[in-house]
Formats: structure tokens, sequence, C-alpha cells
């Protein structure tokens, strides 16, 4: 696939087909997630692989019961002094398949990087953050390059201890985020997003 192509094909899928996907092409997509730019040069990065639904249930409890107490219709039929904005819509379509959109992925790649915490005293003390995230559009990129679809969820608050501890996680390292990786089902509905402008987004010299 185009490389440009790739980019705008890369969506959030929160829906899979129930089919396979083969390891090898997991792993070209984790090999273009080593090709990222790493601010201190070693790499300090690694993979958790999750396939089964034990390991999966096991490791996202915290996300299912968040998905599960949520009340998708009480939130988008809430009162408002404005239309519902896409933004809430994507909200009150996206809280209820936090877990499922892991359990069902085929693969789940959870990408620790090296960092005992985050200090955003200055921006330069988040490298280590920055720098997995160029890892993981890498992955998610590479994923759409291969036909396949990316879900993601950020862990919450007190999440991302709960699963660091329950997968082993040595103290030194930290999860950004959960990736679910499969094909995904074509029949998932696409809600409206909102466009970036760039003519608007540019500045030249300065900001005014």
């Amino acid at each position: 696939m185009e490389f440009y192509e790739a980019i705008r094909k890369r969506r959030t899928i929160r829906e899979f087909l129930e089919k396979d996907v083969d390891p090898e092409i997991i792993k070209r997509i984790l090999e273009a997630g080593n090709q990222a730019p790493t601010w201190n040069h070693n790499r300090n990065w690694s993979y958790i692989i999750l396939r089964t639904d034990e390991e999966k249930e096991y490791a996202f409890e915290y996300a299912k019961k968040f998905a599960d107490k949520f009340d998708s219709e009480k939130y988008l039929n809430a009162p408002r002094p404005y239309p519902t904005t896409p933004a809430q819509k994507m909200y009150g379509y996206a809280v209820p398949k936090q877990f499922t959109m892991l359990k069902d992925a085929p693969w789940v790649v959870i990408p620790v990087f090296k960092c005992k915490e985050l200090d955003g005293t200055y921006v330069s003390r988040l490298n280590p953050f920055s720098t997995i995230w160029c890892v993981i559009e890498n992955i998610l990129l590479a994923a759409a390059a291969e036909g396949l679809g990316c879900s993601m969820r950020i862990p919450l608050n007190e999440e991302h201890d709960i699963v660091k501890a329950k997968l082993k996680v040595p103290p030194t390292y930290m999860i950004p985020v959960f990736i679910g990786i499969g094909y995904a089902d074509p029949n998932e509905i696409e809600l409206e997003q909102n466009a970036a402008d760039l003519d608007k987004q540019m500045h030249y010299g300065r900001w005014k």
C-alpha cells in the first residue's frame, strides 16, 4: 500500500472479523515499530503479546468494568444547551467497546518502555514517552499498510499499575497503550469526525 494511502486509511477499529492474522505479519508490523526514532539510541522498549481470551480477560478486567458500567443511551441523550458534538457521539459509541475491541482482536500488542515515572517539568524530560509514541504510530501505519485495523486504549489512572502488576512488567517500565490488531469488520459504522483546516493551523515566522 502506498504510504499516503496508509495514512488516509488508518483509523481506530473497534469491531473485528473472526479471522486470525499470520504471525509473520505481526512481526513485520513490530519491526516497523522498531524503526522509529529513539532519543537515547538504545530502543528501550519491548512488546507483550496477548493471544487467548483468558489472557485478555485477565489483563483487561478494569477496562471491562469501565465499559460495562457506562450508559451510552443516558450519556448521548443527556440534556445539553447545544447539539451533541461529534466528539461526544464518538465517546458514547467507543466507551462501551473498550473491552471487546481488545478481547475480539486476534492479537493484542502492549508496548512497554523504560521509564520509572513521567516527568513533565520540561518537555525534553518526556523524551522516553515521545519515543514510544513514535513506535506506536509506526505500528498503526504498518498495520494499515498490511490491510489490518487497530484498536487502541490508553490505560486510565490506576489501570496502568493494575495491568502492569498482572503482566509482571518490570518496575522500571511503563505501559503507554493497549493495541488490538486484526481484520476490521467492514460493517462497523464510521462516525463523523472534525476535520482539521491546515491553512488555519499553519503559522509562518510566529503565531501571529
